[in-house]
C-alpha cells in the first residue's frame, strides 16, 4: 500500500483517472487497491477526497462512452455476433422510459464490478439508445462505483491498514486465500441463479381451455 500511496502523491488524480478507465475498459488491472488507498489518504489529508472521486468518476465514464460509441460503430458485426441481442431490443422498445432508467442503472452499475463489463455500453451502442440519456445514467453508476471503493478508503483507513499488515504476514499465502474465497463467491452465486431458474419450471402449466371442455364431457 505505501508503494501505491506514494505513486498517487506524485501523480495525483490523473492517475486514478487512468485506472478507472483501464479497469473500465477490461484490462486485467484490480482498480480497487488503487482507490481504496486514494481514500486513506484522503483521510491522511494527502490527497482531496471530492478530487478523487471526480477523476476515478471521469474515467469510468470515460471508458464506458469509448465503448457505447465502439458498439454503435460495429453494431452490424455485433448483432451478427451476438443474435439474442434483436430480441432485447423488442423488449427495450416496449418499456416505458422511467423503467429504462431504472434498468439502465441497474445493468451499468452490475456492469462496473464484473470482468466482461464492457459488453454492457457495447450492447447499448448496438441497440441505438439514446447518447444523452446513456451518458447521464452511466454517470451516476460511475460515481457509485467511484465511492463504493473509496469511502471504505476513507472511514476504515485504519482497518484497511491492518488487513495489509495479515496480507503481508500471510506472504505467498495471500493470493491462493483470496482467490479460493473469489471462486466460492462466484460458484455460490451461479447454484443460487440455477435454483431460481429451476422454481418456475417446476410449476405445471394450467390446463387450457381444450383440455377443461374435454375434461368435463361426458365420454
Amino acid at each position: 500500500m505505501s508503494h501505491i500511496s506514494e505513486f498517487l502523491v506524485l501523480h495525483g488524480g490523473l492517475v486514478l483517472c487512468l485506472i478507472a478507465f483501464a479497469e473500465q475498459s477490461g484490462l486485467p488491472f484490480p482498480g480497487a487497491p488503487w482507490l481504496l488507498a486514494a481514500g486513506a489518504m484522503a483521510a491522511d489529508g494527502r490527497i482531496n477526497l471530492f478530487t478523487a472521486i471526480l477523476c476515478a468518476t471521469i474515467g469510468s465514464l470515460a471508458a464506458d462512452t469509448f465503448w457505447f460509441y465502439a458498439g454503435n460503430r460495429s453494431k452490424g458485426r455485433l448483432l451478427r455476433l451476438f443474435p439474442h441481442w434483436h430480441s432485447i431490443w423488442d423488449v427495450v422498445a416496449r418499456k416505458t422510459h422511467t423503467s429504462l432508467i431504472i434498468r439502465g442503472i441497474q445493468m451499468l452499475t452490475t456492469a462496473k464490478f464484473l470482468p466482461i463489463g464492457i459488453l454492457v455500453p457495447l450492447r447499448a451502442g448496438a441497440l441505438d439508445a439514446d447518447p444523452v440519456r446513456f451518458l447521464l445514467v452511466d454517470a451516476v453508476c460511475s460515481l457509485f462505483y467511484a465511492t463504493f471503493y473509496i469511502l471504505p478508503g476513507f472511514f476504515l483507513h485504519d482497518q484497511l491498514e491492518q488487513v495489509v499488515a495479515i496480507f503481508k504476514r500471510l506472504g505467498v499465502f495471500s493470493f491462493p486465500l483470496f482467490l479460493v474465497f473469489l471462486v466460492g463467491y462466484f460458484i455460490h452465486e451461479f447454484v443460487k441463479r440455477r435454483r431460481q431458474r429451476k422454481v418456475p419450471n417446476s410449476v405445471p402449466n394450467p390446463p387450457t381451455l381444450e383440455e377443461n371442455k374435454c375434461a368435463t364431457s361426458p365420454h
